[in-house]
């Protein structure tokens, strides 16, 4: 094993115990005492806050709360933790509140500058209003994978979509669609799109989307003032 993973070896059986001692982690990575030593003072001079109890029966634990390592996203799921991060601050729990900005800025300050610039302009395409009325809740269903998953491919690839809309009356039509922006009434998605088939700026409730795929050839994204301007005044980006 070389260094570099044995210190990754270590970091990762501190974290599944509580407690620990120096012997124990050295016999399980096949090294003495003292390389295991020098094994923890380097992970504490790289920043991994390590503690000890000193004497007889002491043992080592990671310090309360500490996380490990990096986790890596894609841009989608680097976009789904985003989105559900701000939703959350827009609800508004006053015992969350500051960890939920503390980890969002977290989050995006550690994507590469050209990743986060991005996701930046994608994060400007979704839209947080109101909670839905009541009269919306009452007909609304959550929308299945078969919907959500080429919904979010188009907007996030600016591809054309093509659906299969039904709307309050029943009545089904095929749209292609332009998913320009996704727009959220608390718990109730629509995409804010270019419907080509009105030619116009139109709202689609995503659970009353039936069928949706993507279809041939994309889209460029179109002045933003038509759309801004068809959602609540206090619509604001995420």
């Amino acid at each position: 094993m070389s260094r570099f993973n044995r210190l990754e070896a270590l970091k990762g059986l501190l974290a599944d115990r509580d407690v620990t001692t120096a012997g124990e982690l050295a016999a399980e990575l096949g090294v003495s005492v003292r390389t295991l030593q020098r094994d923890l003072a380097t992970l504490r001079d790289l920043g991994t806050p390590i503690d000890g109890d000193r004497g007889r029966g002491g043992g080592l634990r990671l310090e309360r709360g500490w996380s490990l390592g990096r986790v890596h996203l894609n841009e989608s799921e680097a976009m789904g933790m985003l989105l559900s991060l701000t939703i959350a601050e827009k609800i508004g729990s006053p015992l969350l509140l500051d960890d939920l900005r503390s980890v969002t800025r977290k989050v995006g300050a550690a994507f590469a500058p050209a990743q986060a610039r991005r996701i930046m302009g994608l994060r400007r395409r979704i839209l947080v209003g109101s909670t839905a009325s009541a009269q919306v809740l009452a007909s609304y269903r959550p929308p299945g994978a078969h919907v959500t998953r080429p919904l979010l491919d188009a907007f996030l690839h600016q591809r054309l979509l093509r659906i299969t809309y039904e709307d309050q009356y029943g009545a089904a039509t095929e749209r292609d669609i332009e998913a320009q922006y996704l727009y959220y009434n608390l718990p109730v998605w629509y995409a804010l799109a270019w419907d080509r088939l009105r030619e116009d700026v139109r709202f689609f409730r995503v659970d009353r989307i039936r069928a949706a795929r993507t279809a041939g050839g994309g889209f460029r994204l179109r002045r933003a003032d038509a759309f801004l301007s068809a959602g609540e005044a206090e619509t604001r980006s995420v």
